[in-house]
This record gives C-alpha cells, structure tokens and sequence, in this order.
C-alpha cells in the first residue's frame, strides 16, 4: 500500500476520482479515501498546511497502516534561475528545514552550526536536512522526463514563512541551494526516517520564490501537472517493484 498526503484537497481531487471502488475512512482527525489505479493500492490523505498538521498526520497513518512508502505530492514555489517554469516538475532529492534555527547579527544559524540535531538516530543526528528515497526519487525523474515532460530532481526548502521577498528569497538560496519551496515535506521526511518508511515527494510549481506577486501563480496548472505526474508514474510502473 501507498499512502499520499497533499496539503490541501485541492491537490488530490484528480487522483481520488481515478479510483476504483473508492471507500471513505475517517483516522482520528483525518479523511482518508482507499482504492485503487491499476493494480496500486492507495490511501490518500489531505494533511492541512504547514508542518505541524504534516508531522501529526504522518506520524499517525504511518503508525496505523505501516505503508510501504509515502508520497507528497502538491504546488511549491521555484526558486529564480533553478530553470523551472510554471507547471514544471520538480522531485526531491532531500528535504530542509530551512527556517530551523536562530538569526542573529552575523546571519542565520541552523541546527547544525548549534549542535543541536532534530533527529538523533543510532547511525547518525539529522539537523536541518532529512532524506528521501534516493533511487526511487531518481528513477520517477527520469520516468518523467523520457515524455518530454519538464522535470529536475533537487533540494526541497521547507518553511513556516514563505519567501515573499527577492532578499529572503535570495538569502534562503543561498543557505539551502533549493530548487523549490513549501511548507510540508521536510516533516513528512522527518517521520518517515524515524519510521524506516520509504519517502517520495513530487511538486509542481505554482509561483516563483520572489517579490510576491499573486498574478504571476498558476495554482490550479500546478495542482493538475503535479497529480497527471503522479498517474504517470504508475502508468510507467515505478512503484510495481515496491512489492514484487
């Protein structure tokens, strides 16, 4: 089974009505609706924005339905010159937390430079950068790119306030090297490491990572590309390994 979790429904309501015998589940605070596309058993969840609501929502389908992997998908916002356009792909090749820290006259210090990890696993302490399935991440990128479709696999930056400003915009670059912006994966990354679960993000972009400007997003192309992506990928049987 796979379980995917957008931030908001809007984000998933193409998927929900691609599948089959759709059933509607209620998990503490969450709506749930199980099916299947093709031979793939999904679970999809609508997590609510931000990180605390992905953290809560995670944790807890995680802990009741122990999937074999979970996929966030949804809109984020590109950073300038990462060569992304509006409803192009993006995948995640980690996840930062990029507003995790301190800020003090001599600049913004993250957890690292405070000694201060945010995961201390027996292997190792993550502070602000956590992991996703690397070959998985990899090969749904090249999947996606053999249609001719635009997609680049880098850094995911993870905020509580987005960058609505060319300044924080440029120094938030120049801290994490991401490609693209939002306000969730990084604590659906966080849990699925604790967890040992396999961890997939996919976002679309929907705006650009600048002086904010709302006439220049595009939600609705990138909540259609980012979910057509994802039945791309299951068209192209990425996900058919997980359990042979």
């Amino acid at each position: 089974m796979i379980v995917l979790v957008t931030a908001v429904d809007q984000e998933n309501t193409l998927l929900r009505q691609r599948l089959t015998a759709p059933q509607q589940h209620r998990c503490a605070h969450i709506n749930l609706t199980s099916g299947a596309i093709g031979h793939l058993n999904l679970v999809i969840a609508t997590c609510g924005i931000g990180k605390a609501n992905t953290a809560a929502t995670t944790a807890l389908l995680i802990q009741q339905l122990q999937p074999a992997l979970v996929v966030m998908i949804g809109c984020g916002g590109a950073f300038p010159d990462c060569g992304l356009q509006l409803g192009d792909l993006a995948i995640a090749s980690e996840e930062i937390y990029a507003d995790e820290g301190v800020m003090t006259p001599e600049g913004f210090l993250n957890m690292a430079d405070l000694k201060l990890p945010l995961a201390d696993t027996p292997a190792t302490p993550y502070f602000n950068r956590f992991p996703v399935d690397q070959p998985l991440a990899e090969q749904a990128c090249q999947l996606l790119n053999s249609e001719s479709t635009r997609c680049v696999s880098g850094p995911f930056s993870t905020v509580s306030t987005c960058s609505g400003t060319n300044e924080l915009s440029h120094q938030r670059q120049q801290q994490t090297h991401a490609i693209i912006e939002n306000m969730e994966g990084a604590a659906a990354a966080h849990h699925c490491l604790l967890t040992q679960t396999r961890f997939l993000e996919l976002r679309s972009v929907s705006n650009f990572v600048e002086q904010r400007d709302l006439s220049r997003w595009d939600l609705p192309l990138a909540m259609t590309n980012a979910q057509k992506a994802f039945l791309s990928l299951i068209d192209q049987g990425l996900f058919s390994g997980l359990f042979s």
